[in-house]
């Protein structure tokens, strides 16, 4: 059974492969019209099996950008294909679709200004590849300070293990360094002595660009609330570009590490990240950056995923009825790339949220 994640498809390659489903997408694709489109792969293994097969399967054009990240295809016009599986371990692959137009005239928030993103990337900074696309094309470009570049992608490194990253910089005395996933579309950041929350990079990044309010998705911390103004959304890249040009916002943050910077291109990019954060280093120096996030105070947080084989089958009617104290907050929903239901549970108050926990806990029968 394939897997729909937030964007796209996913399933064990093996499997992808056997069921030749690149194909199916290449048919379905020219039957829907398509004569052109941008093609691109994270560099995971059988990502290459999985490209050919496409490339044979598609009658039309293809302009085919080897391995590289998933906001590179996000920045083709027209219609693009990333064969990725993003933040999946290894065994993993899958395939984003995009349609772009990038018809500036609809859309009422100003652009972020073209530059040449490689060119403002300092050479300094150290980058923890997760063994995917970024670190191949930082690798051609002559960068030397990246590390996990020929690996497994994401096996043991990446945003989804940032205690390689922390080992690393406590081992190597950094005070500040990056973190990818396999396809650079998410990012974490290493500052001084840890790793910073989605939370505090939203802030460090609003701050650095002087913003009033910014986009945020559900699990975003309410404690960010009373440094800045959240417009809230729900959980995906769609939800947050939609969000930002409904309200005319410049920026946008998820708490897993997608920033988004302009809303025209309609994905995040670990590089600009990057390069906002590395540049506020620069600037304003460690401890102008710490005092930033010293702004910053979360309410207490409780989070648990949960086996969907392990609810009663009545469980969203139960979560439906569930009534939450006064002052706290829930975020309930399906995981779009695992068979599990996410719960978090927000409030001032640790006893008074942990309280509620035992309280729908056992209601859902969970142990």
């Amino acid at each position: 059974m394939l897997k729909f994640g937030t964007s796209g498809i996913r399933d064990i390659t093996k499997n992808l492969i056997k069921d030749h489903v690149a194909t199916q997408i290449a048919e379905a694709l020219s039957k829907a019209g398509w004569k052109e489109l941008s093609l691109g792969r994270d560099g995971r293994t059988g990502s290459d099996k999985l490209m050919n097969e496409f490339v044979k399967a598609f009658p039309g054009t293809i302009h085919n950008l080897g391995i590289t990240t998933t906001p590179d295809i996000v920045a083709q016009n027209g219609l693009a294909v990333m064969i990725t599986a993003s933040h999946n371990p290894y065994q993993y692959c899958g395939f984003k679709i995009y349609l772009n137009h990038f018809e500036q005239k609809t859309l009422d928030i100003p652009p972020v200004p073209v530059y040449h993103k490689w060119d403002l990337l300092p050479k300094d900074i150290v980058i923890d590849c997760a063994n995917g696309a970024l670190g191949h094309k930082l690798h051609s470009l002559g960068f030397t300070n990246i590390v996990n570049y020929k690996g497994e992608i994401n096996e043991g490194c990446g945003v989804t293990h940032p205690e390689f990253l922390t080992k690393y910089c406590q081992d190597n005395k950094l005070e500040i360094a990056f973190s990818v996933d396999g396809d650079a579309d998410r990012c974490l950041v290493y500052l001084h002595d840890r790793i910073l929350t989605g939370e505090e990079t939203c802030l460090i990044i609003a701050k650095l660009l002087k913003l009033n309010k910014i986009v945020v998705d559900e699990t975003i911390n309410s404690g960010l609330g009373n440094s800045i103004e959240l417009v809230r959304c729900k959980v995906g890249a769609k939800n947050v570009v939609d969000a930002m040009r409904a309200n005319h916002l410049v920026f946008g943050g998820e708490k897993s590490g997608h920033y988004y910077l302009d809303a025209n291109m309609g994905d995040s990019d670990a590089i600009d990240t990057i390069i906002l954060i590395a540049k506020a280093y620069h600037e304003i120096g460690l401890d102008g950056m710490l005092k930033i996030i010293k702004s910053y105070h979360s309410y207490f947080e409780f989070y648990r995923n949960v086996k969907l084989t392990d609810l009663p089958a009545n469980y969203e009617e139960v979560l439906a009825n569930f009534v939450l104290p006064k002052g706290m907050r829930k975020v309930i929903r399906k995981s779009g790339t695992e068979p599990l239901l996410r719960i978090m549970l927000e409030g001032k108050k640790e006893k008074v949220v942990m309280k509620a926990w035992q309280t729908l806990s056992a209601q859902l029968n969970l142990k």
